[in-house]
């Protein structure tokens, strides 16, 4: 709250200090902040190429994530990789440290996708000219002060995708956003290496992957749920079975594939792929199932059948969007408690209720009404 009350008594300096120099042409230096983890920061990426399609020869950068570098890093829209860690901001030495970032790559154009205080106020104390961003739905009245301060701020509200709330704030620099088609890109060498893993027999064979986990481990199905899933998949098709994660889910696979007994049906790729990598063995999926997380959205974005079972995340704020996307829904009250602005790590009544009523049953009928 400091910082607000300074930037309200700096106000008339400020706004002075952008008079000069005049800037206000179209957008050249643009900087975009999202700073969520992976499935945020895929569902971002239309964002990308609209800014790109509208001025072209601007120069686009992105603050981000760390996690997310390696997806950023092949994206060809993205022009610069600024890395976001938040205990590099905090306090004022952070705050100087942001200014001088904000300062020294000379933006004109600041566009906050992951709203806080800092990124609003920020752009100003910089001398941003265009200052843009999402205001939450779930946030006090500190935002409410802070509004002022931003030349478009665009609300967000319940019960429409951040992704149209971000189009909406982007109609204020005259970009017209003409598609909701996500992208990500692997790694050039990603295919070479996915070919050199998949075994003689499985080559030709369709395959069916299924992660393992997620970021907010109040989503998660847990070992024996994905240990049942798999074993009725293997049950009623001939499909292989690919088991999708990240390194620290690499014994998780191992404990799923002990309850499962031996099975050629079944593989365990985490942590055999990095995320750059992933694509590239996404791309072959038949189909995808997973909780809401980032590797269910690279699915979506590369146009794989999927089911997402979204558990307490809010469909309604963020989900899959492709044609052949199956979204579950929980059939419980408390459900969704996650929304994108306000997202809890534990479960309020302690029975994850929300998880543990999608069946498996229920999983492979929807399943087999999207495979041939």
């Amino acid at each position: 709250m400091i910082y607000l009350v300074l930037s309200w008594i700096a106000a008339p300096w400020l706004y002075l200090r952008l008079l000069w120099p005049n800037r206000r042409g179209e957008p050249q230096q643009i900087l975009l902040i999202q700073t969520a983890k992976i499935g945020d920061f895929i569902c971002t990426t239309p964002l990308f190429r609209e800014i790109k399609r509208r001025y072209p020869h601007s120069r686009l950068s992105v603050l981000l994530h760390p996690v997310n570098a390696p997806l950023a890093a092949y994206n060809p829209h993205i022009d610069l990789i600024l890395s976001y860690q938040a205990a590099d901001y905090r306090g004022l030495p952070g705050k100087w440290r942001l200014l001088k970032l904000l300062r020294r790559h000379g933006f004109d154009t600041v566009i906050g996708i992951s709203p806080n205080l800092t990124f609003i106020l920020a752009p100003l104390w910089a001398g941003v000219v265009r200052r843009l961003s999402i205001l939450p739905n779930f946030g006090g009245r500190s935002y409410r002060l802070a509004a002022p301060f931003l030349t478009a701020g665009e609300p967000h509200v319940a019960g429409r995708l951040v992704l149209d709330t971000a189009f909406a704030l982007l109609r204020r620099i005259d970009i017209q956003a003409a598609s909701r088609d996500k992208e990500v890109y692997a790694h050039p060498a990603a295919e070479a290496k996915l070919e050199a893993w998949l075994a003689p027999p499985t080559r030709g064979r369709r395959l069916v992957g299924i992660g393992l986990s997620s970021g907010n481990k109040l989503k998660e199905l847990g070992t024996a749920k994905l240990a049942q899933l798999v074993r009725q998949f293997i049950a009623q098709s001939d499909d292989l079975v690919v088991l999708i994660g990240a390194a620290p889910d690499r014994a998780q696979g191992e404990e799923i594939l002990r309850l499962l007994g031996a099975s050629g049906r079944v593989v365990n790729s985490a942590g055999v792929f990095s995320l750059e990598e992933l694509p590239a063995l996404i791309s072959r999926l038949g189909l995808y199932v997973g909780v809401d997380s980032g590797i269910t959205y690279m699915a979506d974005a590369l146009r794989i059948p999927l089911i997402d079972i979204m558990g307490p995340a809010d469909a309604d704020d963020q989900r899959p969007t492709g044609e052949r996307a199956i979204v579950l829904r929980p059939p419980v009250s408390c459900a969704p408690c996650s929304h994108a602005f306000l997202a809890p790590y534990a479960c309020a009544n302690g029975t994850r209720s929300c998880i543990v009523s999608v069946s498996a049953n229920e999983i492979c009928k929807h399943a087999a009404n999207i495979l041939p």
